[in-house]
This record gives structure tokens, C-alpha cells and sequence, in this order.
């Protein structure tokens, strides 16, 4: 990487705003990754949802070769170029998956049998079910951890894998009972194994965080064999009916206890950090109009929040104001002896604006100069700078975990770009 590109580079991420880049993207969401936008070519009309798209991508990925097979095929539809990347993307995603999993094992793929490598891709199409994948080399066997009740069809076509062998190797399935993400979050803050817990206990907080919803987090108390889920207020009759009929359950010995708290949001909450105030320190009434304040589009945009204890003053700096807005309604409100005002921030608005117009034209410009980088797209944030490419090259790897400006660099690699354009020279397009 060149000192004049990394430069360049800097000189656009110092501006420091988000913004979205003046080129055609499509948003691409993988299930179970990081759940960040993935960005890329436009795809052609009547295309595939991304849910079609099989797996899931880690960060920073890239294949090792082109999938094996790469036919030559001329005058393909848009779909069929289309069925044809899925194809692509399936058949490198399968490889990456077993190439992970024999890492994770510090096993090397010569060390598995070709007729064995083969058969466990066959397994990945069913990761939904299936927790993680194990390796015994002393006697050859490939253990799959997978969690029942959650998926019967599949569920049928994995067990259909126990006792097979292959290639001198034999396949086993272990089931395990389904445990929810937050409920295992809970069982290691208590430093509890899932079989310490009641099975009744774990299927009822299962039920309560469907019949509440919005459950922020559990707590469990073995001594006293109490369970604890943190929600937030909601203010809906319905909502609050459910709350009260969770309250004192008993289930297996365990007692189930509710816990509401108001929301606050983010802004609000660096606005009582900075006034050295606790959210208690503010009425249920005043948070709850600083959230509906924040969730309401028809004010603008909000830059800060200020809050004056003293003399009960609540003050938000707004930019970006629609014509059609709430301003007035909210300006000088009275709410619980605090005081609401509405301050536009033109300053700042004039500057966001301005450095919107050069960001663009900053990215535009350094995707036309610099080819090598393969840039699809950027994104900012207050910590974080994401930039996403066609493929892997030396020269935007080396940006990768950088700090610029107190950002993190962050590249990545979209798949869906790769099996497309694959699919596409295929084609002859």
C-alpha cells in the first residue's frame, strides 16, 4: 500500500459522518453473522432474496481457489446466472465451513479423507440445527452436536447421518436440548450448567420471553431458586396483563420474578452522564418524553441533549429539520416541572451538510483512483470504519485494523459479489 493512497484515505475518513456512498448497493443480510450490511453490485431484477442464500459469512473471509468446475456456458437468463451464483456461493461456503471447523480442531485437510471432507459438507446445509462440529482422530469419528425441537425436518435428515461410515471414519450425531442465547448468558453470569437448571424452568422462560417479548436480560439465582427477567415499561394494556400473570410463577421449585424499567436511550443517557445524574434522578414522565422526543422523526435529527437539574431544563440541539415538524409542540413543554426546549443547530447542520457533499466526493473519487483497492463501498461511524471490496487484495488487507482518526478499519469481503461475478464470466457477460 502506497503512501499517497493511505493518505488519501485518512483525508476521507476524517470527516467522520455516516454517510451513504453515491454508488448502486444492494444491502445484503447473512443469517447468524455480525448482522452488518453487506454491499455490492446491483442485482438484476427478479433476484433471489439474500434468504435464499445458503450459510452464513465470518468477517474477512475469502476462498483459498475458484470452485472447482467452472463451466463455460453461454446465453443464461438472469435468473439462471443467478441460480448459478447461489450454486457458486454454496459450494465455497461448504468448503469454508469444513476448512473452520478442521482448524478449530488443529487438524490440516490432509489429515481427512477426501470421501470424508466431502460427506461432512453435506452436513452444513443443515447449520441451523446443528451446534458445532468435532473431530476425533484417534478414532475416526466426526461428532455432531446438534439441538433438537427446532427444525423436525432436518432434524430427520441429520439423524439419518448417526453410525455412518465413511472412508474408514464413522459419523455421530449427539442431540441436545434447544437452550436460548439469553438463557445461556444467564447460566454462565450464575456460573450454572444447563442440566443444573430444570428443563421446566428453561421451557417456561422460553414461553415468558414470547408471551412478554423485549426481555432485556435474565438473572438466576440458584440459592434462593429464583428466576428474574429484566423488561422495559410498555404501557400497553396487553403487554402489562402478561407481565402480572409471569409475576410469582412457580415452576419445578423455581419462582419467576418481573422487573420493569423505563427505556432510555442512548442520548439521553450520555446527557445524564455528562449532568452527573442517574436515570432515577428523572421522573418516569420526563423520560418517557426525552424517548418518545428521540424516536420522533418529525423533529429533525438530534445532535445532543443538555439537562440542567438546577433550574429543571431539558435542551436538545436539532439539525436536519423537516417542513412538516413537531418543534413548536415540543418547545418550551412543561413536563413534570421540567422545561423542554428546542434548539436548531444551524451551525452544525451547515457543516453536516457540507461534509456529506465532500465525503462523496472524496469516496467517488478514491474507487475511480484506486483500482486496486476493489472497493464496493465505505460506511463511518463514531468508532468504526467499514469498507467493503469485490476480493481480497494485499493493498486493502493492509487497512484492515488500522485505526484512522480513532476509527477501526474494518474490511469485508462480500461473497455474493464474488459468486455473481463468477457466475457471470460463466455466462460471458
Amino acid at each position: 500500500m502506497t503512501k499517497p493512497v493511505a493518505r488519501t484515505i485518512a483525508a476521507v475518513v476524517a470527516i467522520g459522518v455516516v454517510c451513504c456512498v453515491v454508488v448502486l448497493i444492494v444491502a445484503v443480510r447473512l443469517p447468524g453473522g455480525n448482522n452488518r450490511p453487506e454491499t455490492g453490485n446491483v442485482m438484476p431484477e427478479g433476484s433471489p432474496t439474500v434468504s435464499a442464500l445458503p450459510g452464513d459469512i465470518s468477517r474477512n473471509a475469502t476462498p483459498n481457489q475458484a470452485p472447482e468446475e467452472v463451466k463455460r456456458v453461454k446465453n443464461m437468463t438472469s435468473k439462471e446466472v443467478w441460480e448459478r451464483a447461489q450454486e457458486i456461493y454454496a459450494s465455497w461456503y461448504r468448503s469454508s465451513t469444513v476448512e473452520r471447523v478442521l482448524k478449530e480442531a488443529n487438524m490440516t485437510p490432509d489429515e481427512l479423507p477426501d470421501d470424508v471432507t466431502e460427506e461432512l459438507k453435506t452436513t452444513v446445509q443443515f447449520e441451523g440445527i446443528v451446534r458445532t462440529w468435532e473431530f476425533d482422530p484417534q478414532n475416526k469419528q466426526v461428532v455432531i452436536y446438534a439441538v433438537s425441537a427446532r427444525n423436525e425436518e432436518h432434524e430427520k435428515e441429520l439423524s439419518a447421518f448417526q453410525g455412518r461410515q465413511v472412508g474408514g471414519w464413522i459419523f455421530n450425531v449427539v442431540w441436545e436440548p434447544y437452550v436460548p442465547s439469553s438463557v445461556k448468558r444467564a447460566l454462565k453470569e450464575a456460573n450454572m450448567t444447563p442440566e443444573e437448571l430444570p428443563d421446566e424452568v428453561k421451557e417456561e422462560m422460553e414461553n415468558i420471553g414470547v408471551q412478554i417479548g423485549d426481555i432485556r436480560k435474565w438473572e438466576l439465582d440458584p440459592q434462593n431458586n429464583r428466576v428474574t427477567a429484566h423488561t422495559y415499561f410498555s404501557g400497553d394494556a396487553k403487554h402489562e396483563k402478561e407481565v402480572q400473570a409471569a409475576q410469582g410463577r412457580q415452576v419445578a421449585g423455581w419462582t419467576f420474578n418481573v422487573v420493569q424499567e423505563r427505556y432510555v436511550p442512548v442520548a439521553v443517557r450520555q446527557a445524564l452522564k455528562e449532568a452527573n445524574m442517574t436515570p432515577e434522578e428523572l421522573s418516569d414522565e420526563v423520560k418517557e418524553e426525552m424517548k418518545n422526543i428521540v424516536q420522533s422523526a418529525e423533529i429533525g435529527s438530534i445532535r445532543t441533549w443538555e439537562l440542567d437539574p438546577q433550574n429543571k431544563q431539558a435542551t436538545v440541539y436539532v439539525y436536519s429539520i423537516p417542513k412538516e415538524n413537531d418543534v413548536d409542540a415540543i418547545q418550551g413543554k412543561q413536563v413534570d416541572g421540567w422545561t423542554f426546549t428546542v434548539i436548531h443547530d444551524v451551525n452544525y447542520e451547515k457543516e453536516h451538510e457540507k461534509d456529506l457533499e465532500q465525503l462523496a466526493a472524496e469516496l467517488m473519487q478514491l474507487q475511480k483512483d484506486h483500482p486496486e483497492l476493489q472497493i464496493s463501498s465505505f460506511a463511518t461511524s463514531a468508532t468504526e470504519i467499514d469498507m467493503w471490496v469485490f476480493n481480497r487484495t494485499p493493498e486493502n488487507e493492509a487497512l484492515n485494523g488500522t485505526v484512522m482518526h480513532n476509527r477501526t478499519v474494518l474490511i469485508y469481503w462480500s461473497p455474493v459479489d464474488y459468486a455473481l461475478r463468477m457466475a457471470r464470466e460463466e455466462a460471458g457477460w
